[in-house]
């Protein structure tokens, strides 16, 4: 498992893994790229610069390659009321409502989606993007970062069923997340 976590393999994982998140994939390797923070893992940084570059790129195609609303629905965990109400929030705050989606479960993908409906300025648009997607790996990266010195050792030998149990939480927000977006 080291050697792979070492290899540039991990980085291009990461990069395709953003860049069709953007586009059609459910979610971003988050939780992965969290968990490696425990983990002896040399190129943090690289893995970060390889996630913000394919976050670009699926941006870009996402912006180019427009889906209809009907072939967003069709992805999944996409569902209808995100629509409704990433709408709210572009009507009512411009560029500003992407500020709601790191934490609100509205995949990035229905943003993107909907930005040209409300002609935003695409150039601000993937720059708070991306301050979004590095503010939120900073909050997460700060609280592991606190909690490495009494978990290092315990992540690195459990990481298997640590990676597993947090699948199963993932889980189990996706499907709050569902519930709430009808």
């Amino acid at each position: 498992m080291d050697r792979f976590f070492d290899s540039p393999y991990l980085n291009w994982l990461v990069l395709l893994w953003a860049a069709a998140e953007a586009v059609i994939w459910f979610v971003i390797p988050e939780f992965l790229l969290l968990l490696i923070i425990f983990m002896k893992v040399r190129h943090r940084v690289n893995l970060l610069i390889y996630d913000i570059i394919g976050t670009i790129i699926g941006s870009i195609i996402g912006l180019t390659l427009y889906m209809s609303h009907a072939s967003m629905l069709s992805l999944p965990f996409v569902y209808e009321g995100m629509f409704t109400k990433v709408h709210e929030w572009f009507q009512s705050m411009g560029v500003w409502g992407l500020v709601n989606q790191p934490f609100s479960g509205v995949p990035y993908k229905v943003f993107l989606n909907m930005a040209p409906e409300f002609g935003l300025n695409v150039v601000l648009f993937l720059l708070l993007a991306l301050v979004l997607r590095i503010g939120r790996y900073a909050i997460f990266y700060g609280v592991f970062w606190l909690a490495y010195p009494a978990l290092h050792r315990f992540v690195y030998k459990n990481y298997m069923v640590l990676f597993i149990l947090a699948i199963v939480i993932f889980s189990l927000l996706l499907m709050r997340v569902s519930s709430l977006y009808p």
